[in-house]
């Protein structure tokens, strides 16, 4: 079966290893990323029947540097939270191995889309 788009939707991500290409702005970028973690990179973020897909966009491939595009397979999503944020919230998706959190609008909808997705994948099997 080929792998189908559920939903893409214009998103942020928060990106451990992220670096920023400008240096007057390392210092405050050095506090964010003590506070969040890593920095917020936007790009498109992709449901499909097999995963769940972050794809920084050129501005912020442009700009920024790291592992920028994520990828992670439904099957081994054990968990999926909306965190409370500012103006968006944040869908926090966990796997075994890591936790990717994606920022953006109708942030409830997506996890829902994900948390239906991954039960549509572990009843299939």
């Amino acid at each position: 079966m080929r792998d189908q788009v559920l939903m893409s939707k214009i998103a942020n991500a928060l990106i451990e290893d992220a670096q920023a290409h400008t240096s007057g702005l390392r210092p405050v970028l050095s506090a964010f990323r003590a506070v969040w973690g890593g920095l917020w990179v936007g790009g498109r973020v992709t449901l499909t029947s097999d995963s769940v897909t972050f794809a920084a966009n050129t501005l912020n491939r442009i700009a920024q540097s790291g592992t920028l595009d994520v990828s992670l397979p439904l099957k081994q999503v054990t968990d999926v939270r909306v965190l409370p944020g500012f103006f968006t919230n944040i869908v926090a998706i966990s796997t075994p191995d890591q936790v990717l959190k994606i920022r953006c609008y109708w942030a409830r909808h997506f996890a829902d889309a994900v948390i239906a997705a991954r039960d549509g994948v572990s009843d299939a099997r």
